[in-house]
C-alpha cells in the first residue's frame, strides 16, 4: 500500500486558533520562509453557516507564536463539480439494477446546482453525459446503464480524470469523483510503474475528493474485497484526497450508501463556494518546522484552513 502524509495536516478548529502540524512537502523541497505563503481558509459561524465578509485584520496566522503579515485575501467560489464512474463490465451485470437505484436516489438528494457527469468503465472509460445540472439528462443516462461485458478499467478511469483536471488551467470548482464498482477483473493498461503516484499527485494538487463504493465480485466466488487491486487503490486514494472508501457487503448497499454521500458533498460544496485564498508573509525568525496557528479575531468563528482548498 502506498502511504504518504499530506503536505500539511490540519487538526480541527478551536475557538481561538486551529493547530496546524507542518511536515515536509512530498518533494522534500526547502521552503524560503521569507517568501509569501498561501492558505485556503473558510469560516463558519456558530450555526455552521459560511461567513463571507472576513477582512484581513480579522485573520490571524502565527508561526512559532509569532504573527504573520496577512497581505491579501481573495474570495474563492469553488462549487463542487462531480464525475460519477459506473462499473458496467461483465462482473457487475447482476448488480446494475442496485447501482441504478442508488444513483437515482443520490442524484435526487444532491443540491440542484452541482454539475454532474456520468461515465462508464467497461473496456475503457466513456462519458455518457458530460457535466450538467440537467437532472433529466442525468436520469436518462442512469436509466440507460447496461452491461457491456469485458473487464472494468477502474484505474484508467481515475488516471484519465486526474490528467483532465491537471490540464484544466481555468479550474474554479471542487472536483468530486464517485467510483461505483465491483472488485472484479481489472483491464486497465495504465496500472503499472509510477502511474499510481502520478495520479495521486494530480488528484491532490487539484483538490479532488474521491469516494469509492466497492462490492465483492458477484461471480468470482471470493468473499470480500481484501487483496483486490481496487481495494488498495481506493483506500490509498481516499486517504490522499480526504475522501472515503466503502467496502460493501451486499448489492443493495448501493441503494443506501450512495445517498449517504450527499451530506458530506453538500457540506463541502457550501464551504468551498465561500472560502478565501489568503496570502501572507511568515515571520523571519520561524523555525524549519514551525508550529502554525490560524484563527480569527472575530468571536464565535470557526476556521477551516487547507493547503489546496479541499475542505475535509
Amino acid at each position: 500500500m502506498v502511504t504518504r502524509p499530506p503536505r500539511t495536516v490540519f487538526f480541527g478548529a478551536a475557538l481561538a486558533f486551529s493547530l496546524v502540524v507542518s511536515g515536509a512537502p512530498w518533494g522534500m523541497l526547502q521552503v524560503a520562509w521569507a517568501q509569501d505563503q498561501t492558505l485556503f481558509m473558510a469560516f463558519t459561524d456558530a450555526d455552521g453557516a459560511p461567513v463571507s465578509d472576513m477582512t484581513p485584520e480579522e485573520i490571524i496566522i502565527r508561526w512559532d507564536e509569532m504573527p504573520s503579515e496577512v497581505r491579501e485575501i481573495e474570495p474563492i467560489n469553488w462549487p463542487a463539480r462531480m464525475t460519477v464512474f459506473v462499473d458496467n463490465a461483465t462482473e457487475s451485470q447482476t448488480v446494475l439494477s442496485d447501482m441504478r437505484e442508488g444513483l437515482t436516489r443520490f442524484l435526487g438528494a444532491l443540491p440542484p446546482d452541482i454539475e454532474v457527469a456520468i461515465a462508464t468503465i467497461a473496456g475503457r472509460p466513456q462519458f455518457r453525459v458530460e457535466h450538467t445540472t440537467d437532472r433529466g439528462a442525468l436520469a436518462d443516462a442512469v436509466g440507460a446503464l447496461a452491461s457491456e461485458g469485458g473487464a472494468a478499467t477502474f484505474f484508467d478511469a481515475l488516471y484519465e480524470e486526474a490528467e483532465r483536471l491537471d490540464d484544466d488551467d481555468d479550474r474554479e470548482y471542487l472536483p468530486v469523483i464517485v467510483m461505483v464498482a465491483v472488485a472484479g477483473s481489472e483491464g486497465s493498461g495504465r496500472a503499472r510503474g509510477q502511474n499510481l503516484e502520478r495520479m495521486m499527485d494530480r488528484l491532490y494538487d487539484n483538490a479532488a475528493v474521491v469516494h469509492t463504493l466497492l462490492l465483492p465480485s458477484p461471480v468470482s466466488g471470493v468473499a470480500g474485497t481484501q487483496g483486490r487491486p481496487q481495494t488498495r487503490w481506493g483506500t490509498d486514494i481516499a486517504a490522499a484526497t480526504r475522501g472515503s472508501f466503502a467496502d460493501l457487503g451486499v448489492a443493495t448497499d448501493y441503494r443506501t450508501r450512495l445517498p449517504e454521500l450527499v451530506g458530506d458533498i453538500s457540506r463541502r460544496h457550501k464551504l468551498t463556494s465561500h472560502q478565501f485564498r489568503v496570502t501572507y508573509r511568515p515571520p523571519d525568525d520561524a523555525s524549519d518546522q514551525p508550529r502554525v496557528q490560524v484563527g480569527s479575531a472575530r468571536p464565535g468563528i470557526t476556521v477551516w484552513p487547507t493547503d489546496n482548498g479541499n475542505i475535509p
